[in-house]
């Protein structure tokens, strides 16, 4: 892709993703098609680089007459009222007591041939950040020590570049800092690869998955890499540790990675108007009127979006009609809750989520160390050296927090929605766990219905979870209030990860509901035929414009009543439930024969053996056409004439834009209706739901689904 040239000013979110999640193009094989990152490159101004040199100058200048400057000739924190006139030696103590992250296996296990027992969890997982975090972490202190405010040299800044395009990661430990000044402790992990530090251990990114080699001694990957250790001098120590880089980094990733919150906010959107078709429900609950009665400006982006989204669907209803009292008594006259006031619960998120964008992005292009060294200026005044608190995360701590709500929020509206429409109580006639086959045997997407709860439960706890208000007095009571901006990015990572597990998850039980809509509808329109043949065999009318209009007439009084008695009868099999269907058409049948005239009454001759015809007859009809549906659906052989509706049936009824993601769930990802497994030998089914579920996923943390959102919200 396009060069990232650093500038201290404008790094994006989409490029520290690009850097932190891809290999370098160093590390790319020629000739290979898989993505790599772009080319990491220093800015060349001439200004940029004069800043640079002359904050640099300040720090010698005032070390070379034996000022007294924090950090570089006093101790650390609550310690500063030491003094030593050795700035390197002093660094390099810096970097030893810093070095208390705890990393397993140790050193010492890896040389230990001696088996133990079997650790709880992966124990380096458990104990280490992962490459991208690190890797996100290092672009940003390269950055920051760009824009001319530490007071390092130039030759830093571009060894901090090199091992980043080099692919080489140290181990950083995953907990130790508090965020307060700065990610102290893991800063000091890059410092010790750049200076070889023979205890720090590095990975060397490995082509194409970016994927961590076995870790080597700094010295021998800086060897391998033949990338030259940088002896440090005075200040460049703290330069390096002094920072939010890793607090920061975490949160650039959550917030604008591949399936990042960004993402996720607008697939909160898409997925509600997917369950708005799956459940037959209005796109007037997202009409314009109703965000110009209460402009609130996250609730009319997103109620503009799920109207457009709907535009043209077949499912949805597009104008509300107004009826009498008697006309739809029982019927649910609005939508519920979690379709109804969609716009109003993801509203506020889309507020929260640009909000904690531009904070990301400020931290990422600012300069966090203590003390800060501002440059000569045009006047010729001398630099300053200030002592201050840009290392203090809060801002960081207080946008992970309202985003790891914003997500607990988001995933709740998925979780009621989804389990709405595997609820028959609820979902207006789709069969209970939306199972495609008999729903004896077949429980469809209740294990899904438990393990969404499972995923909600987690994510509220998560959601709730202020970490800001938890820190403790810190080094000495000097770190007397802290941010721990890490931890909270740290846990908005779980559940970032959570919220897209259940989102897709969701995404695969809407697939799921709209193939079942879709087999409905069609069940619907063809009862109406099947009840008209019915009724000319049974009443032996002859094929002539006075019989078929009664045959019309008394279709007509009784097809509301076998649609709703399919609406009402889903949880039974089929040879049951359509005698019970075909049951609920005789009163209905009576009723609209005794109110034709008499001289067709006569004609028709209705008595209690024809009646008990008609239900046999229009009960085994109606289940040999569901037997054929579903057949159709599930792309197996047929017996009568419903030719196979292909791996996308419910494509036809949905809105262009719904479609679009739709079908690539079912054609690109293959994931096809599930219930033609139950037809099969239990032995011979070869992928379980959750492989399909992990396969959606995968497609939302690797972007896929991002980029298949951002084609169907083109001209929104």
């Amino acid at each position: 892709g396009k060069s990232v040239i650093l500038t201290g000013s404008d790094l994006s979110l989409p490029q520290i993703a690009a850097i932190a999640l891809y290999p370098s193009p160093a590390l790319h094989a020629r000739g290979s098609d898989q993505p790599h990152a772009p080319p990491l490159s220093l800015s060349p101004s001439p200004a940029l680089r004069a800043k640079h040199a002359a904050s640099r100058h300040v720090i010698d200048s005032k070390v070379s007459v034996g000022l007294s400057i924090y950090g570089v000739s006093t101790g650390f924190g609550g310690s500063a009222d030491t003094r030593t006139d050795d700035p390197v030696a002093l660094g390099a103590a810096l970097l030893q007591h810093q070095h208390v992250g705890v990393i397993v296996p140790s050193s010492a296990s890896l040389a230990r041939s001696a088996a133990g027992p079997m650790p709880l969890t992966d124990q380096p997982a458990s104990t280490t950040m992962p490459p991208p975090w690190i890797r996100a972490a290092m672009l940003i202190r390269t950055n920051s020590l760009l824009r001319g405010h530490s007071g390092v040299r130039w030759e830093l800044v571009e060894k901090m570049a090199e091992v980043i395009q080099k692919g080489l990661v140290p181990c950083v430990p995953l907990r130790g800092t508090v965020s307060a000044s700065g990610d102290l402790t893991s800063l000091s992990y890059i410092a010790g690869m750049l200076i070889a530090n023979p205890a720090i251990r590095v990975w060397m990114l490995a082509p194409p998955a970016q994927t961590p080699s076995p870790t080597y001694s700094a010295p021998h990957a800086l060897s391998l890499t033949k990338t030259a250790p940088l002896p440090l001098a005075s200040k460049e120590h703290l330069g390096i540790l002094n920072g939010t880089a890793f607090s920061a980094g975490i949160a650039a990733l959550v917030v604008g990675g591949p399936g990042g919150a960004a993402a996720i906010g607008i697939l909160g959107s898409v997925l509600t108007a997917m369950a708005v078709e799956a459940m037959v429900g209005s796109r007037g609950s997202f009409d314009k009127f109703v965000g110009e009665a209460r402009p609130h400006a996250g609730q009319v982006e997103s109620a503009r979006l799920m109207h457009a989204l709907l535009d043209g669907s077949e499912f949805a209803s597009h104008h509300e009609e107004e009826v009498r009292i008697e006309e739809d008594e029982g019927v649910l006259r609005q939508d519920r809750y979690s379709l109804r006031t969609a716009p109003q619960w993801l509203g506020p998120q889309f507020e929260d989520m640009k909000r904690v964008l531009e904070t990301v992005r400020v931290e990422v292009n600012s300069t966090t160390d203590n003390p800060l060294v501002e440059p000569p200026n045009e006047k010729g005044e001398e630099g300053t050296i200030h002592h201050a608190g840009n290392f203090q995360a809060l801002s960081l701590t207080n946008a992970m927090d309202h985003l790891r709500l914003s997500l607990a929020h988001i995933g709740k509206l998925m979780f009621v929605q989804l389990t709405e429409i595997v609820n028959p109580a609820m979902n207006r006639g789709l069969p209970g766990n939306l199972a495609g086959g008999e729903g004896a045997l077949d429980f469809g997407c209740k294990g899904l219905d438990l393990a969404a709860a499972s995923y909600a439960g987690e994510l509220n706890a998560l959601g709730g979870m202020n970490v800001g208000v938890g820190n403790v007095s810190a080094e000495m009571h000097n770190q007397s209030v802290n941010s721990l901006a890490l931890v909270s990015a740290r846990y908005t990572i779980t559940a970032l990860e959570v919220v897209q597990l259940l989102a897709a998850t969701h995404l695969y039980v809407l697939c799921q509901a709209l193939d079942c809509r879709a087999l409905w509808r069609e069940m619907q329109e063809m009862a109406g035929v099947v009840v008209r043949d019915c009724l000319g065999e049974v009443l032996g009318l002859a094929n002539d414009p006075q019989s078929n209009g009664a045959i019309e007439t008394i279709t007509k009084k009784v097809m509301p009543y076998i649609q709703d008695a399919l609406d009402k009868t889903t949880s039974m099999d089929t040879s049951p439930r359509m005698v019970k269907v075909a049951g609920a058409a005789v009163a209905p049948l009576l009723e609209a024969v005794t109110s034709l005239e008499s001289s067709i009454t006569d004609m028709l001759n209705l008595d209690l053996v024809k009646i008990a015809k008609f239900r046999s007859s229009l009960a085994q009809r109606l289940e040999a056409l569901l037997v054929e549906l579903r057949c159709a659906y599930f792309g197996r052989i047929a017996v009568f004439n419903i030719p196979s509706r292909g791996p996308a049936p419910a494509s036809r009824y949905l809105a262009a834009r719904t479609r679009i993601l739709y079908e690539f769930v079912r054609l690109e990802l293959g994931i096809k209706m599930a219930g033609g497994d139950n037809l099969k030998d239990p032995e011979k089914v070869d992928t379980t739901i959750g492989d399909k579920v992990a396969m959606i996923l995968e497609a939302i943390r690797d972007g896929r689904v991002g980029r298949v959102v951002a084609s169907m919200c083109e001209g929104c």
